[in-house]
Formats: structure tokens, sequence, C-alpha cells
């Protein structure tokens, strides 16, 4: 169903805001008049040049940054739910959510903040904790942005970290094997006693395995070795290749094309015979494809780097004895 179709049939909770909240964006919705109360517009409130207004509520001012931030809160809301985003139009729509429903969402957001200003909800301390909250991850956030922008390597730091460290920039080996798994060792060791003798090693595994695969006669997919896989993830990059357990996985890559192992006992105390399927070997990996991941790691390593500095120049105290009041 694509987003049009979903907004047509009335979806209603979008997430508008950075700091973490929530707000309810319906068409025509209705909000609740609230007691007579004094307007507080927002503290410090940014000037707004006149070409980027977009309305005023008690001379706050919203702006169209207002409404971008908005709408790239509802596109990734549409996108995590696997919905096709469609850019929302300008001019008034009553039938879908357009960019007016956005601004008047905002606006009914302001007033309701204004009033919970002018009825001092900003000086309740709880409501002040939360807000001190939602400021801390904000400006962290910050930081983190203005901090990329500084740390960001040039191509000769690539090309040099490349050269130095090429030898640990390999695409590792993989292998794809079947497993058969099985309760006792004289049981693995008469089914494997059938597969060296010729019987089909994806049928006995069909037939007698207890473990995953089974189904797919023991066919188990394509496996890394732990360290590789590892040092792929330190490098910014997911590996679908699962791992095999430590007993395992050096007898399983150490396997000629076509041979089966000796039953191995694993650590849930059931006894493996796998069978090597396909070896795929090592190769170099060339500097432009890993051209990204040394960018991202060099500029993390920096961007580390300076918070450990402000580690180091903080003072910090720590109380964890109190964590045992934390609610959960």
């Amino acid at each position: 169903m694509t987003f049009r179709g979903v907004c047509g049939a009335g979806l209603a909770v979008l997430v508008l805001t950075a700091a973490g909240g929530c707000d309810v964006l319906s068409k025509k919705a209705q909000t609740p008049k609230a007691a007579e109360a004094t307007p507080a517009a927002s503290p410090a409130a940014p000037i707004v040049p006149a070409q980027e207004l977009v309305a005023t509520v008690n001379q706050a001012s919203l702006s169209t940054t207002d409404v971008e931030l908005a709408t790239l809160a509802l596109r990734r809301f549409v996108e995590a739910t696997n919905q096709i985003w469609q850019p929302l139009p300008a001019q008034e729509d009553p039938n879908a959510l357009d960019l007016t429903d956005v601004m008047n969402n905002l606006l009914d957001a302001e007033l309701r903040a204004q009033d919970a200003r002018a009825r001092g909800l900003d000086n309740k301390s709880e409501v002040r904790r939360r807000l001190a909250y939602l400021q801390r991850g904000f400006f962290a956030q910050e930081w983190d942005r203005w901090q990329r922008e500084r740390a960001t390597p040039t191509e000769e730091d690539i090309h040099q970290f490349y050269a130095q460290n090429q030898a640990g920039f390999t695409d590792p080996e993989r292998i794809r094997v079947r497993l058969i798994v099985t309760e006792t060792l004289s049981e693995a060791e008469a089914i494997r006693s059938k597969a060296v003798a010729g019987e089909e090693f994806g049928q006995l595994a069909r037939t007698f395995s207890v473990g995953a695969g089974r189904e797919q006669n023991g066919d188990v997919g394509w496996y890394l070795r732990t360290l590789d896989r590892d040092r792929l993830q330190f490098m910014g990059q997911r590996p679908e290749e699962n791992v095999l357990f430590a007993q395992l996985e050096p007898i399983a890559f150490s396997l000629e094309g076509g041979q089966i192992s000796q039953p191995v006992k694993g650590p849930d105390n059931r006894y493996y015979v796998v069978k090597l399927e396909e070896r795929k070997p090592a190769r170099q990996q060339t500097e432009l494809e890993v051209h990204d991941a040394i960018k991202e790691l060099l500029t993390m390593q920096t961007m580390q780097q300076q918070l450990d500095e402000l580690r180091k120049k903080a003072q910090i105290e720590r109380f964890p004895e109190r964590l045992q009041g934390v609610k959960q």
C-alpha cells in the first residue's frame, strides 16, 4: 500500500519533534478548549526572516524550517513502516494530508506549549527533568554533527590508511556447510558412517537431524570465521553470514570440498557433523571498495579522541549503587 493510500485510510499518529515527543496529526482534528490563561511564547525564540514565516501564534513565529522538520519526521515514520513516501502537496487538499495540515498541527502544538508555560508547567520539577533529558540528547546530536564536519578525513588520509593497513582489507574466506545434529554421540557416529559410505548427506539430515536447517536438507548457509565477522563489523559493515561455535569453527574451515567431519560436541551438549559444500577464498579488497568504510572509521576515531579529551578535563562522579532504585 502506498503512503497516499494509508493517509486516505486515516493515518493519524506522527512523530513531529526531533526531541522525541509525539503529536497527533489528523485531518480537521479538534483540540479541546483550555481554561483561560495568559499565553506564553517560547523563550529565546529565534528571529524568523519574513520570507520564511508561515504563521504566528500570539507573536510566536512558525517557519518553513519548522514545517520541514515536521515533514521529515513524517517521512521517516512512513518509511519505517515500509510504505512509499510521496511529497505532500503545498495546496490544501480536503481529502488527504498536505503541508497545510502539518502547519496547523504545529500551530496547535505551539498553542498547547504556550498554555503549558502560562500555567507554570515548565516550573514543575518532573517537567524540567524531562526537558533537561531531551535537551541533553538534542545538543549531543548537534555536537556529533559539528564534530563530524570537522573530523572528516582528507582523501590523502584515506589513501595512507589503506596503504598502511592493506593486509587488513581482505574480503574474508567463506564456507557453505550442511549440518546433522543429534542428541547422542552414538547417533552422530552411526549417521556419519552412512554418509561416508555414500548415502546422501542432505537426506540423512532431513531424516535424522534435530538441528537448524533440517527442512533444507541440513543446508545452513554461509559462514565466516568469528574474527573476520568482528573485523567487518568494526569497519562498519553488516555481514549476513553467521559464525559457528568455537569448537566447530576450525574443523569446518579445515575441511576440503565434500569432506565430512567427525562428530563435535556443541555448547548445547548435542553432537554436530558438518559437510563442506562450497568455499569462497579470501581476496584483497581494493581501496575503492573500502573507501567509505575507512572514511567512517577515521571520522569516528577523531570524534572519539575529542570525547576522550572532554572526559579527561571533566569532573565526573558516579554513584552506581543508586541505580538499584531505577524504575524499569
